[in-house]
């Protein structure tokens, strides 16, 4: 210890320790790695020493000695903390490189610092630290290296083979140090600002647009509801104002569109509502006419012959006029739906039969008057209206070949509630099946003196009190509807 080694071995040529200043009980124990240690005899080897405590990094020398005529070998080692070769400073470091072979037998030629090379940090705390493998300088933040001088390092690799490696010096530059850690905040630091600033800016701008774009949504809303006379105004940049400029332009014929509309419609209402009084009407009249045809054949018979004739047909003129005058001040309300009172089926249609039989004797229509009244939830004029078109389009099918109508009502359920079916069937031509879905369209009609009306004013009055009516056809066999209407009370 007063010589300042660490360690100092005393061994035979085979490897066997005679003595060891440093480990007095590791006398006796065959170490290999000393004969090898031999084979470079004066020359500095890095290698490791089994210490008490633990294994050490040291550099040592061997020497080969004849003792009387007994060659051993003596070795002397120090710690490379003990001997200073370590720098204290954290900026300095002492390195090992050794440059990695490039073929066998040849050595990679030197390159740039640290190119090539495998380098350790050679440590002041012994064989773990020295052992840390280091890339290369550059990456360890060294700014210079020197080289200070070669020895071997025995164990650098696997096995006990001691290769030639470099001492280097490397420090790193405190100044430089600086200024990257102030250029890395003044980094950090501008990209926060920017940052910041973009998020101000972006809100900013957003608000800026979002408030006339929320104001053209807003007024869009209130035109989807209808309130054509919005405008979309201006006042949000160039670009949201030109288009609510072609906005505002789109609306404007949106409205000259409607206002078309509107006025078209009316016409067409106007239309509709005409052609339906012309049709109820003349429903109306041809009772009247029949009668009157009657009273004309009974006047060329003679006084008694009207005479009898006016008071079997005076009802039928009488019916007639009541449906004319209701029909009328349907027509003053401008309403098509029926009011829900209490009328009997079986006389309206009763009525209907008799005036259809007296207006087309060459159609035999058949009906049972019998039984009791047939009390339905729907006012005279409007069943009156129902049961003379589906009664009034058999006969007008089979008029000219002579067929016949069969009318038929029945008590049944429809909906879960007590009804009235009425069945209307004809023998006649039939309807096409690609027309049939459309029989009930309005103005649609298979004969050219028909208006098309009919069957489309029935199916409204029906459906507005509840009911359902239906067609069945088939061509070349004839056609049957089918009216239910709610059984009612009399009132």
């Amino acid at each position: 210890a007063s010589s300042g080694l660490s360690a100092a071995y005393v061994s035979d040529r085979a490897g066997v320790v005679l003595a060891a200043s440093h480990f007095p009980g590791d006398a006796g124990r065959r170490d290999p790695s000393l004969t090898g240690l031999a084979a470079h005899s004066g020359a500095p080897v890095v290698t490791t020493v089994s210490f008490p405590d633990s294994d050490r990094l040291v550099l040592a020398m061997a020497e080969r000695l004849d003792v009387g005529g007994v060659e051993v070998i003596a070795i002397v080692a120090g710690e490379l903390s003990a001997l200073g070769l370590v720098p204290a400073a954290g900026d300095v470091a002492l390195l090992a490189e050794m440059r990695e072979t490039a073929a066998e037998g040849t050595t990679r030629p030197p390159g740039p610092a640290g190119e090539g090379v495998a380098a350790r940090l050679v440590g002041a705390d012994g064989l773990e630290e020295a052992e840390q493998a280091i890339p290369t300088p550059e990456k360890t933040g060294y700014q210079g290296r020197r080289p200070v001088g070669q020895i071997l390092w025995q164990g650098w690799e696997e096995g006990d083979d001691a290769v030639p490696v470099t001492l280097v010096m490397a420090w790193r530059d405190p100044l430089l140090a600086e200024l990257v850690r102030d250029y890395e905040r003044a980094l950090i630091v501008s990209l926060l600002g920017a940052a910041l600033l973009a998020l101000v800016l972006g809100r900013a701008m957003s608000r800026r647009l979002s408030t006339p774009v929320e104001r053209l949504a807003a007024t869009a809303r209130r035109v989807h509801l209808g309130r054509l006379d919005e405008r979309f105004g201006r006042g949000g940049g160039r670009e949201l104002d030109r288009l609510g400029f072609f906005l505002d332009g789109k609306m404007q014929r949106i409205r000259d569109g409607v206002t078309r509309v509107r006025e078209a419609e009316k016409r067409a209402t106007l239309g509709e509502l005409a052609r339906q009084v012309n049709h109820d009407v003349r429903n109306g009249l041809v009772p009247i006419r029949n009668v009157m045809n009657h009273l004309a054949d009974a006047h060329r018979d003679g006084p008694e012959e009207l005479a009898g004739a006016f008071a079997a047909r005076s009802p039928t003129v009488e019916a007639s006029l009541d449906y004319l005058g209701d029909l009328a001040d349907q027509y003053r309300a401008v309403a098509v739906h029926g009011a829900r009172e209490c009328t009997d089926l079986r006389a309206v249609v009763l009525a209907v039969v008799e005036a259809n039989r007296a207006l087309a004797p060459e159609v035999r229509v058949a009906f049972d008057p019998g039984g009791d009244p047939a009390w339905v939830e729907m006012d005279a004029v409007s069943l009156r209206r129902v049961v003379e078109n589906l009664v009034g389009n058999a006969v007008a099918a089979v008029r000219e070949s002579g067929g016949s109508v069969r009318v038929a009502l029945e008590s049944t359920e429809y909906r879960e509630r007590p009804c009235y079916r009425l069945s209307v069937a004809d023998d006649g031509p039939g309807i096409p099946a690609e027309l049939l879905d459309r029989v009930f369209e309005p103005f649609f009609t298979t004969r050219g003196e028909g208006t098309g009306l009919g069957l489309a004013i029935a199916r409204r009055l029906v459906r507005d009190v509840g009911g359902s009516i239906a067609l069945e056809s088939e061509e070349g066999r004839g056609t049957r509807a089918v009216v239910r209407l709610a059984r009612g009370e009399p009132r």
